[in-house]
């Protein structure tokens, strides 16, 4: 990941040398990010160890920021970045079942208590299935996968894979949708951007790692569509890779 910041405060230290160093002052980015496409990649790890082996698909980006608010720990949870919310009711929360009229069981629809190991509605069990409203702020990077099929592309869900499987109706399956990490390398990163209002530009990278990549689409001609969003909840334009297959874009292993 190879981000520039530019510090106010830096600058100011740095006038003095103006004749000497040419140094200019940060630039004028707006505070929503923008980003633009620079490299995918395919590439399998530790190929042929059971317990290592990975097999990744790397997206790069360019990203500009005016106040550098870009990135979450893992353990931000709360509103406006929670994954969810129950959905009430006036005898409590919903359960899947309770009405006619609520959708068919999805992972974007209900919760599982003990999937999550949490008494949800303090009702003293961890058996039941709960609706909710799925927070698509819990992300900060959103990936589309397209796939190219009689020369147009259409979207694959990755949620309902793979074919044939559960997760065709469920949409339990993996999602690439998920979370770059405060762009700092101070401590406490996401504390220091916070209190720090100053722009960023950069490179970076977006891991993605699956078993699921080689069965699913083998030699298919593949396209990604991509956003992120800053922790004021700003969206950045949405970008796009060039089309590519697995085999065209795969690096050595290492």
């Amino acid at each position: 990941m190879r981000i520039t910041q530019y510090s106010k405060v830096l600058l100011s230290v740095a006038i003095v040398a103006l004749s000497v160093i040419g140094c200019n002052k940060p630039p004028d980015f707006p505070d929503a990010p923008s980003i633009s496409f620079e490299d995918v990649t395919f590439q399998v790890r530790n190929q042929g160890d059971p317990l290592f082996e990975e097999t990744v698909l790397s997206l790069s980006f360019n990203v500009q920021d005016g106040n550098g608010d870009l990135g979450l720990d893992g353990n931000e949870n709360d509103r406006p970045y929670n994954a969810f919310g129950l959905i009430p009711d006036i005898n409590g929360f919903i359960e899947f079942g309770d009405r006619p009229t609520d959708p068919s069981f999805s992972c974007l629809d209900y919760v599982i208590e003990d999937r999550e190991n949490l008494d949800l509605n303090s009702d003293g069990d961890f058996l039941d299935t709960l609706l909710i409203e799925f927070n698509e702020n819990q992300f900060n990077i959103e990936v589309d996968f397209l796939v190219k099929r009689n020369g147009v592309f259409e979207e694959l869900d990755m949620r309902a894979q793979p074919r044939g499987s559960a997760n065709q109706t469920t949409l339990c399956g993996i999602s690439f949708d998920g979370r770059f990490p405060c762009l700092s390398s101070e401590d406490n990163a996401c504390d220091f951007i916070v209190n720090n209002d100053r722009p960023i530009e950069g490179v970076i990278t977006y891991e993605m790692n699956s078993g699921l990549f080689l069965p699913i689409f083998r030699t298919d001609t593949l396209m990604l569509e991509f956003k992120i969003r800053d922790r004021a909840l700003n969206e950045s334009n949405v970008s796009q890779t060039n089309e590519f297959t697995l085999q065209g874009i795969t690096i050595p292993p290492n």
